[in-house]
């Protein structure tokens, strides 16, 4: 489905947070506002890619610190994700910046290791997140009452129509967009944008939710995957990352809500590291 594919370019954008080794962790710290830069694209998601593959038979998330730190990016970027008018802008942005910085190939196969990743997650886990979404996330919210992500929509169809999407066999985009249907079905949307969840507690429950979903994807996938974002990423000079910040402030303010969100983004990102280094392993 459109938005899962959409959200495998964004990973290569958020490269910092898979590349597990010392030197290049701090990539993400090229610029203080680069977790809003990567927060646009993640919410733009319907199955919400978490900033790193976590991989284990048991959570790695609930009853963690990663769990405290999740929860308060999801209460802190609430207010901001409810202020933007349109997200659009920085996704073209964005798209123009991988096309720029990184080899072709080398985001096509980010893209197809992606796609294998998220066919790979068990139905039961998709289901799972379904019931969260439904029941939590989302309850009491409709196209009627909801308040829009702006510009989601189209959004969406601009990393949909980047070259490394389109570079995906048309077999397996089918296939995901069925695999993901029961999770995609319980995500309300206005005018072709997606619904936010309407209350801050429902949005701590999905940045939890959607890490709970990403850490049952199958350790191989998941290594398999780190390892393109990883090749990808060494080719993004850190000083680059600071142009998308013009676009990222536009899209999100220079409010001291949004520089909350970017404290606690970059207060998780340390934890998400650590926990992909080691279930990588």
């Amino acid at each position: 489905m459109k938005f899962a594919l959409a959200s495998t370019l964004l990973l290569c954008g958020s490269a910092a947070a898979f590349n597990v080794t010392p030197e290049k962790k701090n990539l993400a710290a090229a610029n203080k506002n680069l977790v809003s830069v990567m927060a646009a694209g993640v919410i733009g998601a319907a199955t919400l890619m978490p900033l790193a593959p976590a991989v284990a038979a048991d959570s790695l998330i609930l009853g963690t610190p990663l769990q405290g730190k999740l929860e308060n990016f999801g209460s802190s970027s609430y207010s901001v994700f409810n202020s933007v008018s349109d997200v659009n802008p920085l996704a073209q942005k964005f798209v123009e910046f991988i096309d720029k910085k990184i080899k072709a190939p080398d985001t096509a196969e980010v893209a197809q290791k992606a796609v294998e990743g998220l066919l790979a997650i068990p139905d039961s886990a998709i289901n799972e997140y379904r019931g969260v979404l439904k029941q939590v996330v989302y309850s009491g919210v409709s196209k009627d009452n909801c308040v829009t992500l702006g510009g989601s929509g189209e959004a969406a169809k601009t990393l949909a129509n980047s070259a490394a999407i389109k570079s995906l066999d048309s077999d397996k985009i089918a296939a995901l967009k069925t695999k993901f249907n029961p999770a995609n079905s319980a995500v309300p949307t206005k005018d072709g944008n997606l619904c936010l969840p309407g209350s801050v507690a429902a949005s701590e429950k999905l940045w939890v939710a959607q890490a709970e979903l990403t850490s049952s994807m199958p350790k191989a996938e998941a290594k398999a995957l780190a390892d393109s974002i990883k090749k990808a990423g060494a080719q993004i000079p850190r000083t680059a990352i600071a142009t998308l910040v013009p676009s990222a402030e536009s899209a999100f303010s220079k409010s001291p809500e949004a520089k909350k969100m970017a404290d606690a983004g970059k207060d998780v990102e340390p934890s998400i590291i650590a926990i992909a280094a080691a279930a990588l392993k």
